[in-house]
Parts: structure tokens; C-alpha cells; sequence
């Protein structure tokens, strides 16, 4: 029997052809934030971003917004912010809402992530559990959340899933997966198995009939761009809203998709597709409150601390410049 979080149920999986149905929602600029991973501070500074754009944004978060926040106040916090926009499940979110006592985190952890890693991972989900179980119209309200979405910014299609088109908790869309190889990226994570062409790619986009993926769920962000038979598609991971994600960086990365050809000031890598502005945007959370936060949850010794202290006090391998991938421009430096 596999060891519960590298194992996923069957209710993980769907196909790219049920993200081709009508668009659930239309925006003229679009968040995506996953991996908000219960950084309160985060969540504030989203939500402070979204408001200084000229008009107000649609805001979703696609999964795992709930994960380290232990604690009630902030277990609160997060699911109050959130549920205030629209969201979509995450492994996270789907195990605090399931019976089944194998799935572990739900993550579905590949061969190539350590056992520790997934055995740890279990271990902050089953604290969660207990800290959500004082929550109960909190978790009615996960379990009828959707696995994906499909939008419209403008005139262009985008799916927003937490994993990749496949599975809910799917890695085919992590960085280490991604062809052409980054070879720091698989050498980093010891990543083996069956890469992800850009020929993959294709397919899902035009069995969902979309122009753009938005994802996140593996941990690491980038942005790349493919053309196929004479369309271009774009895979926008925007790794983390609530941790870090690069080498001597503190902040977390939310994806924002627009009409407007405008670049952010603030925009750390983008491009524009067909009249569709992306870009890579900066989560500039009060990192001293979130620290504190931190700690306060998981001292040291426990699973959490082992898991992430080094990330939110270090940042992590992840060069900037390495997210921006194909013809997605590198802005910030």
C-alpha cells in the first residue's frame, strides 16, 4: 500500500474537455493566487493589491489556502478572506473535507519527493483537521467547491486548475516537468518520470478550448509560452501566493491576466498573448508578522517547521530569471 499523501482518490481526476463547457465567470483583469498556504499577511496584501488596480479585479484562489494556518484566529482569517472571492479546491482543502483515512495530505507526491517530505506533509494536514473540525459550516462550504474553473478575460479562455488538467493534485504542469528541461530544476528536486511536451500542452488547450492555464500546486513558478498549429498557448505556475519563491526573495507570486496592454510597475516577468496581457506579480507580505505567525503555529521540531522555516526565513534555490521561460519577458530584476 503507497504511503498515504502519494496516492489520490479517483474524484481527483477529470479531463481537459470538462474545462471546455461555458466560462463560469467573465473579467476584464483576473487574479489567480494558489498557495496561499494560510499566510494571513498574504492574503492582506493581495486583497490591498487587487484594490490599487484601476478597477476591480476578479479574484480566485485555486487551492491550498488553507495548510499552515494551525492556529483558530488564523484558520478564521483565511477562511473568511477567501471565501469572500471565488476559489477552487486544493489537495488541502479536499482532505479536510474527505472520509478517506490513506489520503494523507492529498498531495499525490511523485517518486522523486522524499519520503520525510510526504510523511511531514501528512503530519500538517492532520493538525489542520483538528483545528477545522471546530469549523463545520466552514468545511460545508469547502466540499462544494469546484475542482476547476474555465474564465473569460476579454475575449481569451483560461482554465484555472490547482494541479494540471488531468488531476486536481497533478504534477505534469510542476517546473521540473516541463520541456525544454531546466536542468537546475530537475537536478534540485531529483525530478525522474515523463516530461510534459509542449505537444501536451497543445492538446489539453485545445481539447479545454483555452489559450491559457493558470496553476500552481507544485511549489515553484514560471511562466512559458507555446505555439502549435498556428495558435499560442501560455502555462502560467505561480508556485506560492504565502511563501516565498526565489533565491533571496520574500515574497510570495500571484498570476494577473488583463486587457489592458499596461505592464505593472510591479510585474517581476510577463508577456502578451494576442492582446492579453500576463504578468507575474509580486506578494510583498509583512514577512515579520508572518514569521511570527509561523513560529507561534510550528516551533521547532515540528512537522511545519522542518517543512518551511528555511523557505520563509531563506527564500529558496529558484533563480528569478529562470521562471520566465519561452518568449515571457523577464521585467524585474
Amino acid at each position: 500500500m503507497p504511503l498515504p499523501g502519494r496516492s489520490c482518490p479517483l474524484a481527483y481526476r477529470y479531463r481537459p474537455e470538462d474545462l471546455a463547457g461555458p466560462a463560469a465567470f467573465a473579467a476584464a483583469t483576473l487574479y489567480v493566487a494558489g498557495g496561499l498556504y494560510g499566510n494571513t499577511s498574504a492574503l492582506d496584501a493581495i486583497l490591498q493589491r487587487a484594490a490599487a488596480e484601476p478597477s476591480p479585479p476578479q479574484l480566485v484562489f485555486n487551492g491550498d489556502f488553507h495548510y499552515l494556518d494551525a492556529h483558530s484566529a488564523a484558520f478564521r482569517q483565511i477562511a473568511a478572506g477567501v471565501l469572500d472571492h471565488r476559489a477552487t479546491l486544493g489537495n488541502v482543502e479536499y482532505a479536510l473535507t474527505a472520509g478517506d483515512s490513506q489520503l494523507g495530505c492529498g498531495c499525490d507526491y511523485p517518486a522523486y519527493i522524499p519520503d520525510s517530505v510526504v510523511t511531514d506533509s501528512n503530519a500538517v494536514v492532520d493538525r489542520l483537521r483538528a483545528t477545522a473540525a471546530s469549523f463545520p459550516a466552514h468545511l460545508a462550504k469547502l466540499a462544494e467547491l469546484p475542482r476547476y474553473l474555465t474564465a473569460t478575460v476579454g475575449a481569451h479562455r483560461v482554465a484555472i486548475v490547482h494541479g494540471d488538467p488531468e488531476s486536481l493534485a497533478g504534477w505534469k504542469l510542476a517546473l521540473e516537468a516541463i520541456e525544454p528541461a531546466d536542468q537546475l530544476a530537475r537536478a534540485r528536486t531529483g525530478w525522474t518520470g515523463t516530461p510534459t511536451s509542449a505537444d501536451d500542452i497543445a492538446d489539453w488547450c485545445a481539447r479545454a478550448d483555452v489559450e491559457v492555464i493558470c496553476a500552481t500546486h507544485t511549489g515553484l513558478p514560471y511562466a512559458q509560452d507555446l505555439q502549435r498549429h498556428g495558435a499560442r498557448y501560455l502555462v502560467a505556475n505561480n508556485g506560492c501566493a504565502g511563501l516565498p519563491n526565489f533565491t533571496a526573495r520574500r515574497h510570495g507570486v500571484i498570476t494577473r491576466l488583463s486587457i489592458s496592454p499596461t505592464v505593472p510597475t510591479d510585474s517581476l516577468y510577463g508577456t502578451t498573448l494576442a492582446g492579453l496581457r500576463f504578468d507575474a506579480l509580486p506578494v510583498h507580505y509583512d514577512t515579520g508578522r508572518w514569521s511570527t505567525e509561523f513560529l507561534d503555529a510550528w516551533p521547532p521540531g515540528t512537522p511545519g517547521h522542518r517543512g518551511y522555516h528555511s523557505r520563509i526565513t531563506d527564500g529558496t534555490w529558484l533563480p528569478l530569471g529562470q521562471a520566465a521561460r519561452g518568449q515571457v519577458h523577464l521585467i524585474r530584476r
